[in-house]
């Protein structure tokens, strides 16, 4: 599992959904749970880049994202999750309350994705989020960008770049003024 979320981390950067040390990934693994450390690159992963954590435990080497982490696999029988801040989701989450695709693929994939409002490292936020990625896999946070959750790394991956992708189609056509 180590390797696949190293491939993720990579792809994620390739991709420019994340930026920095932007972002963060968890997975389910042998009955435990890893999530990267805070402050990882997620271009740049080994095996030591992750933490162990488990349900009601504040691990402080962990992402900040934790709570949101264990709440979806508390809520949701997804396996890993993944949080990226690609720039057109962001710039749509920003001023739009849902992402209704334009294109075939992402209208056919989501038919349209939530956005959810929530003070960053909330309590409130952390119930929302995995509310709305038990319907579709996936969640746009206003001003701060997707969480996906899938069977596997590759899975979660996958649905934040359609996402991103149909994010950007719309952000485009809306430059030409087609929408």
């Amino acid at each position: 599992m180590f390797e696949e979320a190293i491939k993720v981390g990579k792809l994620l950067a390739a991709s420019r959904l994340i930026d920095g040390a932007s972002g963060n990934m968890s997975f389910k693994m042998a009955g435990s749970i890893y999530i990267t450390r805070s402050g990882e690159n997620l271009d740049d992963l080994s095996d030591s880049s992750f933490v162990k954590i488990k349900a009601g435990e504040f691990v402080k080497e962990a992402s900040v994202d934790q709570l949101i982490h264990m709440k979806v696999y508390e809520k949701t029988d997804y396996n890993a999750v993944l949080h990226c801040h690609g720039v057109f989701n962001v710039v749509l989450g920003s001023i739009m309350d849902k992402i209704v695709p334009a294109d075939l693929e992402g209208k056919l994939y989501f038919g349209e994705i939530e956005v959810v409002d929530g003070q960053f490292g909330s309590p409130e936020l952390a119930e929302k989020i995995p509310e709305v990625i038990r319907r579709k896999g996936i969640a746009i946070v206003r001003n701060h960008g997707i969480y996906a959750a899938g069977k596997n790394l590759r899975d979660a991956y996958n649905k934040a770049s359609y996402a991103e992708h149909s994010c950007e189609i719309l952000y485009r056509l809306k430059l030409l003024d087609k929408l």
